[in-house]
């Protein structure tokens, strides 16, 4: 590694309040595939690394190289020593490494650092000396197969109870071989591929125990996406049945409220700011009060998932005095059609009503709406419909529209569907664009890279091979375009969730999708230009 990498690792480290084990040796590195500002803002990986330091085990932690970020990188990568930042060793040299992926497009960052670091890529190649390779992270809740070619053993779902305990099982192994054996047997795992060819049937996603939440923050730094905010979880999991989501309902253990006293109990003095984090924090019951609470102690506050349907006078001023100045709400369907359609459950006059909220403000300057196109059935007239409703919206208050490419995610209802396609999604965002123009500030994402996510989601353990042949190829879009046009129509069966779980799920979740006035599941979608 560079010395500049390293004056930068130093830094950091410098900044940081709340480091554990500086200095202190450990046998795991906890590896997050993206940049230092995008993993240090995950509470999950924080929560591991705070998890495996109070179990008495410890650990030390490493990033993508800012450098290796881009869409496109030659491969192979240079040779680099990829450094954990609490003892500033290579990563190759440690016995276990835990990657925690968020998300489908995160695979180029996880092979980029094993190559990088001189880490067979594939399980099947490694041998002895090699560190053993732990994958999870919220991709196993959605489409944990396309991981299993790189991974030694995958830990499937919320591994706040499970990964100490795999921890331990290495520490007390013989050898490598013996260790990942003790590993297959704990509940909730699987083997990747170590022999071609060769997969383990996928397990159900562990809950973490009541015990274990809330989730909170090891570390504040100002160099993350959420700079110096402590970020604690007062609820977690979802209760609503957004067709979309892979949070939805008891696919990932339903919600699970904590008593604001409780999430109050861990915010430590230094705290200057406090992100309240979870898939639904606005449904909790007593958001208001703990808001206000954080608010009254001096503090700033940020709040994630903010729903348009749940906004108070109340609730907008405490946000206000906590150093909001744009409140963010999603939307996701474009139309009152699409919306009842997914199931969202948030109604146009709902978004009028958090716009108005905002100009009886006087400390609030704007709205920021996500949105997203592509969603099965969309026609021009939602899309119509849509600007319509910006252009009233930014009548009353300042808009920004944030606008994605819909993905359908494994393990959620709309499983199967196809992708709008590049050229339409992109002529879509156009459309949108000229008819806001001098109205709203729209900020879009580009259909290529939802396409490429598209891609991976729809496939398992080929999907995996696929991204590596792209990642080899230079990271390009036709790259992955071209990687995944070798595979076809994928061949697993369309069904709500995993496989080996279809009997158990269905029920309301079948009729939930089989109501859906969608295209047929047949896997296709335009490949792009």
């Amino acid at each position: 590694m560079s010395e500049r990498a390293r004056a930068t690792i130093r830094a950091r480290l410098a900044d940081e309040v709340g480091t554990l084990g500086l200095g202190q040796p450990a046998d795991t590195c906890l590896v997050y595939p993206s940049p230092y500002r995008v993993g240090m803002s995950s509470l999950g990986f924080q929560t591991l690394y705070r998890g495996l330091w109070e179990a008495g085990w410890g650990c030390h932690r490493a990033f993508l190289p800012d450098e290796w970020a881009a869409e496109k990188l030659p491969w192979p990568p240079p040779p680099e020593d990829i450094l954990s930042y609490e003892a500033q060793r290579p990563i190759a040299d440690y016995r276990v490494l835990g990657f925690s992926v968020a998300y489908e497009l995160e695979i180029a960052g996880l092979l980029r650092m094993l190559a990088g670091a001189g880490i067979p890529v594939l399980a099947s190649q490694r041998r002895e000396r090699d560190p053993i390779v732990l994958g999870g992270g919220p991709l196993t809740d959605t489409n944990a197969s396309c991981l299993l070619p790189f991974v030694d053993v995958l830990v499937c779902g919320e591994a706040d109870a499970l990964l100490p305990q795999a921890i331990q099982l290495c520490a007390e192994a013989r050898d490598r071989d013996d260790a990942i054996a003790a590993l297959s047997r704990l509940p909730h795992t699987a083997v990747g591929e170590r022999t071609p060819g060769q997969f383990a049937p996928l397990p159900a996603c562990a809950t973490a125990p009541r015990e274990l939440l809330p989730a909170y923050s090891a570390i504040t730094t100002p160099h993350t996406e959420l700079a110096d905010m402590f970020l604690v979880e007062p609820e977690r999991g979802c209760s609503r049945r957004c067709t979309f989501c892979v949070m939805r309902g008891a696919s990932t253990g339903g919600m699970r409220l904590l008593p604001m006293e409780r999430a109050l109990s861990v915010v430590p003095q230094h705290a200057r700011r406090v992100g309240l984090v979870g898939a639904a924090v606005t449904d909790h019951p007593e958001l208001e009060a703990l808001v206000s609470a954080i608010v009254d102690a001096g503090r700033g506050v940020g709040v994630s998932s903010l729903r348009a349907d749940r906004l108070t006078p109340r609730l907008v001023d405490a946000l206000a005095r906590g150093g909001y100045r744009q409140l963010t709400v999603a939307s996701d369907g474009i139309s009152e059609r699409l919306r009842t359609l997914l199931q969202r459950k948030i109604s146009a006059a709902d978004l009028r009503h958090a716009a108005e909220l905002v100009r009886d403000h006087g400390g609030l300057r704007g709205l920021k709406i996500y949105q997203m196109v592509g969603v099965p059935t969309e026609t021009d007239e939602d899309v119509a419909e849509l600007v319509e409703q910006i252009r009233a919206l930014s009548r009353i208050t300042r808009v920004t529209l944030g606008i994605s490419t819909f993905v359908p995610k494994r393990n959620t209802p709309l499983d199967g569907q196809p992708f709008a396609g590049v050229e339409t999604a992109a002529a879509r965002l156009q459309s949108i664009a000229r008819g806001l123009r001098g109205a709203a500030q729209m900020r879009p994402q580009s259909p290529k890279w939802a396409h490429v996510e598209w891609l991976i989601a729809r496939h398992g353990p080929e999907g995996g091979h696929a991204a590596l042949a792209a990642v080899r190829a230079g990271g390009s879009y036709r790259a992955w375009v071209d990687a995944f046009a070798q595979l076809g129509a994928p061949t697993r069966p369309w069904v709500f969730g995993d496989e080996a779980a279809l009997a158990r799920r269905r029920g309301r979740a079948a009729i939930a999708r089989d109501r859906l006035p969608l295209a047929a599941p047949d896997g296709g979608g335009e490949t792009g230009p």
